[in-house]
């Protein structure tokens, strides 16, 4: 450690930026990359063109007061989807998963406005959209009706998710097309020229479809997000920033990153790439987009590793290398608790509903004294409500216990679960957040300008600062059966943030199979 606080940058650590860079281009499938006298021109934007006849311009930047609108089109009849397989509710029908993109893509930028439609409605439809998405449509007249809708809407892009190949068909995002997907020509143009707004297009529909056949609400926000962003009809600080190389960035925002991050943690880098695992996870985190919750976080945690985190803490939390600061989500604000066992909910009451089961002094009455408070049985979050044997441990902080909890003391919080790694091992992790009370909004606070049940919960996930609020809110917490708790949250220059809502039970429930199943 004495040697790494007396390091300090040299001058020929750019000339590895650029070598770092060179071989990243170097490491891209031969069918994608370009030849060396491409790369010399690469262009540094996107060309602003038209993204198909007749529609708005493809990938101009987003002006400040722009807004977002959705157009999603469902089946008309109420055929059932794979979504929510580990819903209390599993395989909804298409039109809940329409309603529920509706009510919650707001709640990330309140300037998208999002209509549903089925596919019949079409016809006497008369809106404009800046991206339509289409669910499992089919059907005779399917592709007639969705090209009637890119001629009256004008989209920048047209998502087909699990519909007929007629449908999809009319699939395109900017100046990229599905219909040309395969003519040889547009192959190679899009092989030769990856930075071009074509190529940028067909990553797009490509990462849209990989989010969206995760079949979770989360993911598919995600992909509504991520591709309003990418075609630059939003500028929105929940996907804004990218600590990815990626074409869209251009060579010399790229270039600089890297050197950045070498002039920053040199030793770190190199320590992190010559072990094999640590390696290996950042190869794959980078084949990844990090905004890509879901997919990043379970890499994250099946590879972790002292030099991973501090590799992550240098050039993420301590140097901020990508300018990264996601906020925490304002949106949708919850109720609070405001009553328990009959009485107003005060601070202490609220610790000793976190702290539940456990067999602790600071328990509340009816506890079972079990080795830990409470157990997750179901979530919203695919990427942190959904690992299984999730149990939840809280206690309190302070040496005089039963005085910090009636003060509205702090708590701390030890998490432990079961992750099913990507290359299919099972270990267990840990977290140790500290939860200490904080004000909510005044037309949240319960009679009498209470916060009780309020909570900040912060930790140190991997080299990243995590911050959550969370809420307990009105459930079964009466005789401790269950216990309902929201948390929206960000790893600030993590580029992350997220939301989620997850019921804990115990296992005395018995008319509550998840509950056995969550044991």
């Amino acid at each position: 450690r004495s040697r790494e606080r007396r390091y300090t940058p040299r001058p020929w650590m750019a000339t590895i930026a650029l070598l770092l860079a060179a071989a990243s281009i170097g490491a891209l499938p031969a069918a994608r990359r370009p030849p060396a006298r491409a790369i010399a021109r690469m262009t540094i934007a996107p060309a602003s063109l038209d993204a198909r006849p007749g529609s708005r311009a493809g990938f101009a930047p987003a002006s400040p007061d722009a807004r977002a609108d959705v157009l999603i089109v469902l089946p008309d009849d109420h055929t059932v989807s794979p979504f929510g397989a580990t819903s209390p509710r599993p395989s909804p029908s298409w039109a809940s998963v329409g309603a529920q993109l509706a009510a919650r893509l707001p709640n990330y930028d309140a300037r998208i406005h999002v209509r549903v439609a089925t596919l019949s409605e079409l016809g006497s439809l008369c809106v404009r959209a800046d991206a339509v998405i289409a669910l499992a449509v089919a059907g005779a007249g399917a592709r007639e009706a969705l090209e009637k809708v890119i001629a009256s809407a004008q989209p920048q892009a047209l998502i087909c998710y699990a519909c007929s190949a007629e449908a999809a068909a009319v699939e395109f995002a900017g100046t990229y097309a599905a219909s040309g997907a395969l003519d040889p020509l547009g192959r190679l143009l899009r092989a030769l020229v990856p930075w071009s707004s074509q190529t940028s297009g067909e990553r797009l529909v490509g990462s849209s479809h990989r989010l969206l056949q995760r079949h979770s609400s989360e993911d598919s926000i995600f992909a509504v997000l991520l591709l309003l962003q990418g075609l630059r009809v939003l500028d929105m600080e929940v996907v804004r920033s990218d600590v990815n190389p990626s074409w869209e960035k251009g060579a010399f925002r790229n270039t600089a990153e890297f050197a950045n991050m070498i002039q920053c943690c040199g030793p770190q880098i190199f320590r992190a790439l010559t072990d094999t695992v640590t390696k290996r996870a950042v190869d794959m985190l980078t084949a990844l987009d990090l905004r890509d919750q879901v997919g990043s976080y379970r890499v994250i945690v099946s590879f972790e590793t002292p030099l991973l985190e501090d590799f992550s803490l240098c050039i993420l939390q301590q140097h901020n290398c990508f300018n990264c600061d996601a906020k925490i989500l304002a949106n949708p604000q919850v109720p609070l608790m405001q009553q328990w066992r009959g009485k107003p909910l005060d601070a202490k009451a609220a610790a000793k509903i976190f702290v539940g089961h456990l067999d602790h002094a600071a328990a509340p009455e009816g506890s079972q004294k079990l080795p830990w408070s409470w157990k997750i049985v179901c979530g919203a979050n695919p990427a942190y409500d959904a690992f299984p044997q999730q149990h939840q441990i809280f206690y309190p902080a302070g040496a005089g216990e039963s005085d910090e909890m009636a003060q509205g003391g702090s708590l701390w919080y030890d998490p432990v679960f079961l992750v099913e790694t990507v290359d299919g091992r099972k270990v267990w992790c840990k977290r140790h957040y500290r939860c200490t009370p904080r004000r909510v909004a005044p037309e949240l606070r319960a009679p009498g300008d209470s916060s009780a049940g309020a909570w900040t919960l912060s930790t140190l996930d991997n080299g990243i600062v995590s911050l959550e609020g969370g809420a307990e809110l009105p459930g079964g917490a009466l005789v401790l059966r269950r216990r309902i708790l929201a948390h929206n949250g960000a790893g600030g220059r993590g580029a992350r943030a997220h939301r989620g809502c997850a019921q804990e039970m115990w296992a005395g429930d018995v008319g509550a199979v998840r509950a056995r199943s969550a044991h």
